[in-house]
């Protein structure tokens, strides 16, 4: 017998797995219902339709994202609030793989989606408005070469979520040695040759 109630944080959870796991166009309240054991009518309560339920997710999963740099301006250099930053990209890779079907979300579905979709965009400006004060910072300090675009540091940085992760490392260690050769690149300091044979 289905459930009649839900919390929206199991709604979420599991629009989430199922996104990554189908698609959007693979994605409708028939699947979220029978992983939730609800009614479709009872999803209904909360969401019209599905763009409603997954640009609500998006704002939601930002808002999570968003809340890993309060106290950001606490932290000591530029370089540290750089790494702080990466670290939660890497910390809430599945939340950017959901967030990349925000272009395929219906923003005139419903007033509730077009709203949201306002919010998303707001919050990604200002994320990305954050990633770049940090960057050139750290280039006004010295910590990375001026001479490179900050916004191709930040495409970096950001694209670096896609990188499958290491089953012989920890997560921090990988994290690290990721961070390490973006920023400083994997040739051998000047003055090393590699041996050839």
């Amino acid at each position: 017998m289905a459930r009649q109630k839900l919390h929206i944080d199991e709604l979420y959870e599991v629009t989430g797995k199922i996104l990554i796991e189908k698609g959007y166009a693979g994605f409708h309240f028939k699947l979220v219902s029978d992983q939730l054991n609800v009614s479709r009518s009872t999803i209904y309560e909360y969401f019209s339709n599905k763009d409603e339920l997954i640009a609500s997710l998006m704002v939601h999963l930002m808002d999570t994202i968003m809340a890993e740099y309060e106290g950001l301006e606490h932290v000591e250099t530029p370089m540290q609030k750089l790494r702080h930053i990466f670290d939660s990209f890497m910390k809430y890779a599945h939340i950017h793989q959901i967030l990349l079907f925000a272009p395929f979300v219906n923003g005139d579905a419903s007033a509730n989606v077009k709203k949201s979709m306002a919010t998303l965009r707001q919050q990604h400006h200002t994320l990305n408005r954050m990633l770049t004060d940090v960057i050139e910072n750290c280039k006004e300090v010295g910590s990375i070469r001026a001479d490179v675009p900050s916004s191709l540091v930040a495409s970096l940085l950001f694209q670096a979520i896609q990188i499958p992760k290491s089953r012989e490392t920890s997560e921090t260690d990988w994290n690290s040695l990721i961070f390490n050769v973006l920023l400083e690149g994997y040739g051998l300091p000047d003055g090393h040759n590699v041996a050839t044979t």
